[in-house]
């Protein structure tokens, strides 16, 4: 039953479109991220020409590439923002979705005249956000791939590593927001007030929490190289303890270590940064097994 719940929902995603709207802009924003970071290394590349044939006619020695000091993988650095604040809304409205359509339709009074468990249920509309997050991050994923190839003519094996677990860990990230569009319908009686509280959630997520942990400013939370401040005074001190709790900031700091833009750590301790990511995303799976048992499908459910 959770196969074919799942299935159903993957097909009115397509027949909706909303899976080619979601697939795309996805697709919009990996190859964006690329035209970014082929701009900045052809800059790069153009300044150091430059600097070349004035040194030579100085005399002076040339100074290393700049090129081939920095990680081949900074070209995508912007990911780490997008996915964030652009990926993390897609999936609110994915998760959302796959519920407020069958509360408001009326298919959820319905379906459960036949043999489906709840549980079964709300699996199965897990088990679509999973699929269908995974098949836009896997199409990212090729598309990152061949802008790497594009800029740097070639990819490595371990770069392609790093790239992969570093969609893998995206989507674990992405699952959470989707977890939560679905428990944010299961807990209002009102569509619209569904997704207004998914997007506060993100919002606390994103920008609040960083700000109490790190004394980031909203804007600065979202750069992947911004290191906090203001955490000299007293009361980011003490917050500063909740930081290791932030997911946002955790996900951030993990990519940048995958990716290998940051300052390198040991494999445990990344692993440690993704544990309130898996962490948060089992317990809200649990809240909407727990939820969806007690939920009222008879009720009637404004359409705004």
């Amino acid at each position: 039953m959770i196969l074919t719940i799942a299935s159903n929902q993957i097909l009115a995603l397509r027949r909706q479109t909303v899976f080619l709207a979601l697939l795309g802009t996805l697709l919009a924003m990996t190859a964006l991220a690329g035209v970014l970071g082929w701009s900045s290394h052809q800059t790069i590349v153009r300044v150091y020409d430059q600097a070349v044939k004035i040194l030579a006619t100085t005399g002076k020695p040339a100074p290393p590439n700049p090129i081939t000091l920095k990680p081949t993988l900074s070209l995508l650095l912007n990911m780490v923002v997008y996915i964030p604040l652009v990926g993390a809304l897609l999936a609110l409205l994915l998760g959302h979705l796959s519920i407020a359509d069958d509360e408001t339709s009326g298919i959820g009074r319905l379906v459960f005249s036949r043999q489906i468990t709840r549980t079964s249920y709300v699996l199965g509309k897990i088990a679509c956000a999973a699929v269908v997050l995974m098949a836009i991050l896997v199409a990212s994923l090729l598309v990152s791939a061949v802008s790497l190839l594009i800029v740097n003519r070639t990819i490595s094996v371990s770069d392609f590593g790093r790239l992969t677990i570093f969609y893998s860990l995206s989507w674990l990230y992405l699952m959470l927001f989707a977890l939560v569009g679905m428990v944010m319908v299961l807990v209002t009686r009102r569509r619209s007030l569904a997704l207004l509280s998914a997007i506060g959630v993100w919002l606390v997520i994103t920008f609040v929490i960083p700000q109490f942990t790190s004394g980031l400013r909203p804007t600065s939370s979202l750069n992947p190289i911004t290191s906090p401040v203001g955490t000299s005074q007293k009361f980011f001190k003490v917050t500063a303890y909740a930081r290791d709790y932030s997911v946002a900031e955790q996900y951030k700091e993990a990519s940048g270590r995958i990716l290998n833009t940051a300052t390198s750590e040991s494999i445990g301790q990344t692993l440690q940064r993704v544990l309130p990511i898996a962490g948060l995303v089992i317990i809200l799976a649990l809240l909407a097994i727990r939820i969806i048992r007690k939920h009222d499908f008879s009720r009637s459910v404004n359409n705004e």
